[in-house]
């Protein structure tokens, strides 16, 4: 039998995960783990990592992105090979700024996977493991660089079942959970900054306008000064936790003389510097000959492919509070991490890249240190291949401290950090062939969008974070972007993007609306059409991401979209479905979305503890979800409020015309004041990168 097949339990547990939804759907609380449900538990499962495990959770500051490394470890287990729907391993981000006493939902990323045959590259070294990574934009809370922001993130990992929402101590079935501290980029320094550390009674004395100055949420851009050397010796010599060793502190400086011009001038400044620090530079080099490979300050634990981003990600642990060249009102140091890859069969490495993160020193660094991930955006295009040939490559990420590794030798090994090989699959696609095309039509892969109904077809998913669409046949509200290939065979060629109300029957125009991208750095900027739209094709370089466009077509219309090459004519045609209505209220003359909920107190003003009658319309036409629910009151948690429905009606099923009676269950609730919420949600992909929209109706109601 091979290495990698799995023995007989293995395959009664492969069993368990092909039925896992069936079971699910017939008892809640199959595996265990949602007991008190009144369901009892068949078999006992949670946290199993046969298949998947989380290696790392991470958090990008250059880019505030929180980032989880997943390793599938198995060849089978995962629902069908490469040409299969597969199945997919769910992320679920949270992060708290209390060291776990609350938690932010920060968001869900998902990785496709499948079944994929054993391999070995020409190295020796052998597949699965097979490293992934997932991630999600994260908005996180800020503050000046005066007080450092270094919240506690956590992922959890669940295959097939999507972790639950504002459920952070939830249990997956087959998954893992991971924490990590992470350190948040600061804010700008403002004037509210200054008063709150004054006097209160000072403070009342101030005229109204300066006390209005609102914190920017933006992370503050300003350069900051280096610690001169000297500085740097005196305060290293009584580091908190020890003190940090001249040839770690004293690196970049020695990186930077011997970058500078090779004249023998240039050296008597830098030498002079090191003299005043009381440093010996021949004993320093001397030591620093010594060093290789030392990760006692940093360490690199992980590095993936995230299919979703088309980049590469390593994720690197700061284990010192101090080491890295000053606090957070200073310059600090800089962290590298150099990318290399062998996709091919020479059995050699080539290099993709140099991602940089800046380290700090903090007074008090939290236990287990802080993760942080250095994303490299590379393109890959050239190299997919269809389904029927996987496509897994060696990846090497080295991490060093200071200096930039090399970027002509993968095999050196830098004096502070170390290196780390995984094996990555490349996700399928149709190789550079020097076809424009759409390939991502409103945030979902373009061979996903009905070119008939323009609706998102069965198996579609969101590009930006790999997640499959929670409903087949999907319209679009908001913006709809475009995506194409950076095929270099392509630059230098004029596209235009031009849109047909279908349902109106409307002429042709020309979209010329300026659309935001961003470069290889991941670097904003503005694109903005030519003359009758035509704008250049996307290269990698300037547009690593290949946006063609967007368009914002309101309303709730069937659009046709033509992609047009200059010279060549129309290349691709397709459609789109808008629905940019969700209504809560009984709007006149339309009877597809609606919304209203009535309670019948007969007018009372107050009301005695109780069931309650009523009645609500919940329609759209793209329809997904209602709910009913209780706020308010006195503080707490709501106790629960029985909902009955007359005739039953289940949450995904919209009401009548008329509208749906109903009694909830008032009961067990204070006397306070409260109300009745009804909220109303629709499947739509809402500006290229999310799933449903929702609209809430309420009625108060105060109970004696």
């Amino acid at each position: 039998m091979p290495d990698n097949a799995p023995d007989q339990a293995a395959i009664e547990i492969i069993h368990g995960r092909t039925d896992v939804l069936t079971l699910l759907a017939a008892n809640p609380n199959h595996f265990g783990t949602l007991p008190g449900l009144g369901f009892q538990a068949v078999t006992e499962k949670q946290l199993d990592t046969f298949y998947e495990r989380l290696t790392c959770v991470s958090y990008s500051p250059e880019q505030d992105r929180l980032e989880a490394t997943v390793e599938l470890r198995q060849t089978g287990g995962y629902s069908g090979g490469l040409c299969t729907p597969g199945s997919y391993e769910h992320v679920r981000f949270y992060v708290s700024y209390d060291e776990g006493t609350s938690w932010d939902d920060a968001g869900v990323a998902s990785i496709n996977v499948h079944d994929l045959p054993a391999g070995k590259s020409c190295d020796g070294t052998t597949w699965p493991p097979l490293s992934y990574v997932c991630g999600v934009a994260y908005t996180p809370r800020r503050n000046w660089c005066g007080f450092p922001v270094l919240p506690l993130v956590r992922a959890i990992l669940s295959w097939q079942v999507v972790p639950d929402p504002g459920s952070p101590d939830q249990q997956p079935i087959w998954g893992d959970v991971h924490e990590c501290h992470i350190q948040i980029r600061p804010r700008p320094f403002i004037i509210f900054d200054v008063l709150a550390e004054l006097p209160k009674d000072l403070v009342k004395k101030l005229p109204p306008q300066v006390l209005t100055e609102a914190p920017s949420p933006d992370p503050d851009p300003a350069p900051q000064p280096p610690v001169p050397l000297a500085e740097l010796a005196t305060m290293y010599r009584r580091a908190p936790g020890g003190a940090v060793p001249p040839h770690r502190f004293a690196l970049p400086h020695l990186e930077a003389s011997a970058s500078g011009p090779a004249n023998p001038t240039a050296f008597v400044g830098p030498a002079l510097e090191a003299a005043k620090a009381k440093l010996d530079l021949s004993a320093l080099l001397a030591e620093l000959d010594k060093t290789s490979g030392d990760t006692s300050y940093e360490e690199l634990e992980c590095v993936g492919l995230d299919n979703n981003a088309d980049q590469l990600v390593g994720t690197f642990r700061v284990k010192r509070s101090s080491g890295y060249s000053g606090e957070p009102c200073t310059a600090g140091s800089t962290e590298y991490v150099a990318y290399w890859a062998d996709f091919g069969t020479d059995c050699r490495f080539s290099y993709l890249g140099t991602a940089t993160v800046t380290a700090h020193d903090y007074r008090k660094l939290p236990d287990g240190g802080l993760c942080y991930a250095a994303p490299l955006a590379v393109d890959l295009g050239a190299l997919r291949r269809s389904c029927d040939s996987p496509v897994i490559g060696r990846v090497r990420a080295v991490l060093s401290w200071g200096t930039p590794p090399s970027t002509t030798d993968p095999d050196a090994i830098p004096y502070w950090g170390n290196r780390l090989d995984v094996h990555v699959q490349l996700r399928p696609g149709t190789p550079y062939d020097g076809t424009a095309r759409f390939d991502i039509v409103g945030g979902v892969p373009a061979a996903k969008v009905d070119t008939a109904t323009g609706l998102t077809l069965p198996g579609a998913n969101l590009e930006v974070n790999g997640s499959p669409l929670p409903y087949p046949d999907c319209p679009f509200a908001g913006t709809v972007t475009f995506y194409g290939p950076t095929d270099p065979a392509l630059s230098g060629r004029l596209y235009r993007i031009r849109v047909r109300n279908v349902t109106a029957g409307g002429t042709v125009t020309d979209l010329t609306e300026p659309f935001n991208v961003v470069d290889q750095y991941g670097n904003p900027s503005w694109e903005t059409p030519g003359a009758n739209g035509w704008t250049p094709w996307p290269s990698w370089q300037t547009n690593a991401l290949g946006k063609l466009g967007h368009f914002n077509p309101g309303g709730d219309d069937l659009w046709e979209i033509y992609l047009e090459l200059a010279g060549t004519g129309i290349v691709d045609v397709r459609r789109v479905q808008a629905d940019n209505t969700l209504n809560a209220s009984l709007a006149a003359g339309d009877l597809n979305n609606r919304g209203d909920l009535e309670l019948s107190t007969a007018g009372a003003c107050r009301v005695t503890p109780g069931p309650v009658n009523g009645t609500f319309v919940a329609r759209d036409t793209h329809f997904a979800a209602w709910s009913i629910g209780v706020a308010g009151g006195p503080g707490g948690p709501i106790p629960p409020t029985p909902l009955t429905l007359t005739p039953p009606l289940a949450a995904g099923q919209q009401t009548s015309v008329a509208g749906q009676a109903f009694t909830i269950d008032l009961s067990a609730l204070q006397p306070c004041g409260y109300v009745v919420r009804l909220g109303i949600s629709d499947r739509a992909v809402v500006n290229s990168a999310s799933t449903g929209r929702a609209v809430y109706i309420e009625r108060g109601i105060c109970l004696d």
